[in-house]
């Protein structure tokens, strides 16, 4: 019974491709962390070659998962906190990956600050 339920789960995780841990990342008292002076060039610089809707190749980035503006990226928050953001529960570094439009990775920090920015910008 006990394989049984490792079975399921792990076809569960497969089906749905929930695997990533939220960091657990919270928004800084003072809040300092905004589009303007964070998240625009992070997601130029990390996101938008295959997570735009003017990409002219994704790369296998899903059709429906576009960061081109701060509304599209409060959307997804949880997605991109999952696969990119640190803080105190996970570091999360499956994305970007390497390869495609992408030749680097962010560093830890700017992992800690998407997160941060990522609980900021959760609608209210």
């Amino acid at each position: 019974m006990l394989r049984f339920g490792f079975v399921f789960v792990a076809l569960l995780v497969s089906a749905t491709g929930c695997t990533a841990t939220p960091s657990g990342a919270t928004c800084p008292p003072d809040n300092a962390i905004t589009y303007d002076n964070f998240g625009r060039d992070f997601f130029q610089t990390y996101c938008l070659g295959c997570h735009s809707k003017d990409a002219l190749n994704r790369h296998g980035a899903p059709a429906d998962q576009n960061y081109d503006t701060v509304d599209d990226i409060r959307l997804h928050a949880a997605d991109i906190d999952g696969e990119a953001a640190k803080g105190p529960n996970a570091t999360n570094t499956s994305m970007p990956e390497m390869g495609g439009t992408v030749h680097m990775r962010p560093s830890d920090q700017d992992r800690e600050l998407l997160g941060q920015f990522l609980a900021c910008e959760k609608p209210q």
